[in-house]
């Protein structure tokens, strides 16, 4: 990964009861989530780092904050998609793509070949000449995303929850060296190729973690959900090796596990020599509270760090 330092922050106070200020990178060719709802400082942080809304203090530079110049990058762009956009009525998705690359500064002459690749880009080469209004919202945001990126943004920040194929163009801008940055409800709506998460409260970013420490954490805490017919004795089920921290719930238990298929095998058996039927079986993710917690403990000390100090490259 290129590990040149795009944009940064300094000493930024999200809310007024933030913690401590935040310091944070985001490197050329990174994608990170923040994960949050809206009564996390996750779509707020997001909103800020593209300049749409204002922080009770710090600042917001181009490049790394230790060797900033007075004089910003006239080249820096930042892209913002947000989660919903106001369409003007009846105006085709080609026409609005065409006004996105004007305002990018495209010459006429190259005008029509850009929309055409971005159209081509997004899978909207069938949508080109249909109103905006009248496609799916899942389409109407990859149109969002398309007039965004027409203009090649540096950094791209977007609020989620992304349709699943926007996951891959951004990693293609990742790979053209962009920095990317995702809001998120939810740790299912963390698009592939994400490198690291801000975990976020009411208050701050919490903790940031590499993505495979995220997905540790979550599979320690993910617990399944089964249901039996006719209902299952509790002792017999605490019988099933593997499983801990039983819950009763209708129709049947909650519990965490050490290894799904295993696990899924053991009931089948289970329910099998116990004359049942298993009539239903749910994955259940944890809640971004229980991942707050299982992350932080009783450590509380406001601070992060969207970088690892192994990823910059400051050798030359």
């Amino acid at each position: 990964m290129n590990s040149a330092v795009l944009l940064s922050t300094s000493e930024l106070v999200i809310r007024k009861d933030s913690r401590k200020p935040l310091d944070l990178a985001l490197l050329s060719g990174s994608m990170l989530a923040a994960l949050g709802d809206e009564t996390t400082v996750a779509p707020e942080l997001g909103r800020i780092l593209a300049g749409r809304s204002g922080p009770v203090s710090g600042r917001i530079l181009p490049g790394d904050v230790s060797t900033i110049k007075e004089k910003a990058d006239p080249g820096m762009t930042v892209g913002y998609v947000p989660g919903e956009t106001r369409w003007p009525k009846r105006i085709s998705v080609r026409a609005h793509l065409e006004l996105a690359a004007a305002a990018a500064g495209y010459p006429v002459r190259k005008t029509t070949e850009a929309v055409n690749g971005m159209l081509e880009w997004c899978s909207l080469e069938d949508s080109g000449e249909r109103s905006v209004t009248g496609l799916p919202r899942e389409k109407q945001y990859l149109v969002s995303f398309a007039t965004t990126c027409i203009s090649v943004p540096k950094v791209l920040v977007l609020q989620g929850p992304c349709p699943t194929e926007v996951h891959e163009l951004l990693e293609d801008l990742c790979e053209y060296g962009s920095a990317v940055v995702v809001c998120v409800p939810g740790i299912e709506h963390i698009p592939r190729g994400t490198d690291r998460v801000a975990v976020c409260d009411g208050s701050d970013v919490r903790k940031i973690l590499r993505f495979e420490e995220l997905a540790e954490a979550s599979s320690a805490l993910t617990r399944l959900r089964v249901g039996f017919l006719p209902a299952l004795p509790r002792e017999v089920m605490e019988s099933l090796t593997g499983i801990r921290n039983i819950i009763a719930v209708e129709k049947g238990y909650e519990f965490l596990y050490a290894s799904l298929s295993p696990t899924v095998t053991n009931l089948v058996n289970l329910a099998r020599a116990n004359s049942r039927s298993i009539v239903s079986l749910e994955v259940r993710p944890p809640t971004n509270a229980e991942l707050l917690e299982y992350l932080t403990g009783k450590e509380d000390t406001g601070e992060a760090n969207l970088f690892c100090e192994e990823d910059l490259d400051t050798s030359g």
